[in-house]
């Protein structure tokens, strides 16, 4: 099964700037960030920080939680590309103890 590679949010950005026929320095400046700093999220080279999630949802309308959302979802589908997990096995006492803390078991 293909797992869906999520686009990095810097993506809304760029089109939010092509659809509206506005700059990246005039949307920084709005915004109270640099214009590197946006333009490296734009391009997907930097992540989308908790406080820019809060810049982007006062500027664009664009719920915080949902900038951040799209974050995690690119950089755990990134994680899971890349990150070896062949030699990690499952602890026995990790099942026994998950089995007895639920209620009704």
């Amino acid at each position: 099964m293909a797992m869906f590679n999520p686009p990095h949010p810097g993506g809304l950005i760029t089109e939010y700037i092509e659809d509206n026929n506005i700059g990246l320095r005039a949307l920084a400046k709005e915004l109270g960030v640099s214009a590197a700093a946006l333009s490296k999220v734009a391009s997907g080279k930097a992540s989308v920080s908790p406080e820019m999630a809060v810049r982007l949802e006062a500027g664009l309308g664009i719920a915080a939680r949902l900038w951040l959302s799209m974050q995690a979802a690119c950089d755990l589908h990134k994680a899971r590309e890349t990150t070896d997990v062949s030699g990690v096995h499952l602890h026995p006492g990790v099942l026994a103890a998950s089995a007895q803390g639920r209620p009704g078991k």
